[in-house]
């Protein structure tokens, strides 16, 4: 069917666009020889996961582990759980997730002796062996270990158990995502991890300790880490490049990025206009995520978003005059594709303003 037959607000994607995302991601990554691990938090879809590993990806990353759970059970056979864990309950899960599906890689990210000691035990008490992957603190001051001998002793501790396995370190800048201009951001992504691979080949190789994998990169940084060590590279939002990360700056811009399509979009009726420069657009923050700045509305002339609320979007023209009309429909690019990807229960694939396939948001509210 046509889009404007369908209800809105709509959450869109561009097939073709993110087809060809998938591939120039893919493309890239194998360039500089790295293997690629797309973070699903962006997406939250198996059926895209699947079509990123067809495509040439190693595996993928989900933030939390309801979506690995998601994941999992939609075919998913390699996952890294980039949050640590803690209490029985979420413990109990993961080794449930590896005794239900015993053919998946799981992986789970830690960064203390807690997480050993009670996966461990979990694990031991089922007969399985689970994977754990220390985060390394890389400038973002969230999870994670700072360099030195309690690094060194979390890594012994983990080959000395049994019911763990030492899986390798994460190294992940979000804070350096969104830098404004390309040489710029990669020189702050390599400053923030030049350390680790210092400490990884001046401390960890000597005792055998060093890692088989190291993760880390997104969309904003991928191509910073030639030569540091990197094995893989955890890039998710490149899938639909929201607004914030359109203008983050590339090769050829400091302030747009031209290097992947813009994919996703949301559709938006107009149901107000109280006069000639202000309009309302059914589509407010419980569907445009407005965490990392205001949408765009897609199309000619400057046309400006603001929230009007849960339910409403204000929308108004430097130029004086908005010509639009009640009923009418417009297009708007999200700015933080994660979010917004969180308020919906579809997403609809489109061609040529035709909608040709429709997937359910499996790991939507999947922050558990």
């Amino acid at each position: 069917m046509d889009i404007s037959s369908l209800k809105t607000p709509a959450l869109l994607v561009d097939l073709d666009k993110m087809k060809t995302n998938i591939k120039e991601m893919q493309r890239r990554i194998d360039v500089l020889g790295l293997s690629l691990r797309p973070h699903t938090k962006a997406h939250k879809i198996p059926a895209i996961a699947q079509m990123q590993i067809e495509a040439g990806a190693k595996g993928i990353c989900t933030a939390k582990l309801g979506e690995a759970e998601v994941m999992a059970r939609g075919g998913i056979e390699d996952i890294l759980i980039t949050t640590p864990i803690a209490g029985a309950e979420k413990i109990g899960r993961l080794v449930q997730l590896c005794q239900q599906y015993p053919a998946c890689n799981v992986i789970q990210v830690i960064d203390h002796s807690y997480h050993v000691e009670e996966i461990s035990k979990a694990a031991k008490k089922a007969g399985v062996s689970i994977s754990l992957m220390i985060e390394v603190e890389s400038g973002q001051q969230r999870c994670g270990l700072e360099l030195g001998d309690e690094l060194v002793g979390l890594i012994r501790n983990i080959q000395e158990t049994k019911g763990v396995e030492f899986a390798g370190i994460q190294a992940y800048s979000g804070h350096l995502q969104h830098v404004k201009g390309l040489e710029s951001r990669n020189e702050k992504a390599r400053e923030a991890v030049v350390a680790i691979f210092d400490f990884i080949h001046t401390v960890l190789a000597p005792q055998g300790l060093e890692p088989a994998i190291v993760s880390g990169g997104g969309t904003g940084t991928y191509a910073a880490y030639q030569g540091l060590g990197f094995t893989e590279i955890q890039a998710g939002s490149y899938l639909f490049m929201d607004a914030a990360y359109q203008a983050i700056g590339d090769e050829n811009s400091e302030t747009q990025n031209s290097q992947f399509d813009s994919a996703l979009k949301v559709l938006s009726t107009v149901i107000s206009k109280p006069n000639s420069n202000r309009a309302v657009i059914d589509a407010g923050m419980k569907c445009l995520s407005i965490d990392l700045g205001m949408p765009k509305v897609d199309g000619e002339g400057v046309i400006g978003y603001k929230s009007g609320g849960d339910e409403h979007g204000i929308l108004s023209s430097s130029e004086g005059v908005l010509d639009l009309e009640i009923g009418q429909q417009l297009v708007l690019t999200p700015s933080h594709c994660d979010t917004t990807l969180n308020n919906f229960d579809v997403l609809y694939a489109v061609s040529d303003g035709k909608v040709v396939d429709q997937w359910v948001i499996e790991g939507r509210g999947r922050s558990d």
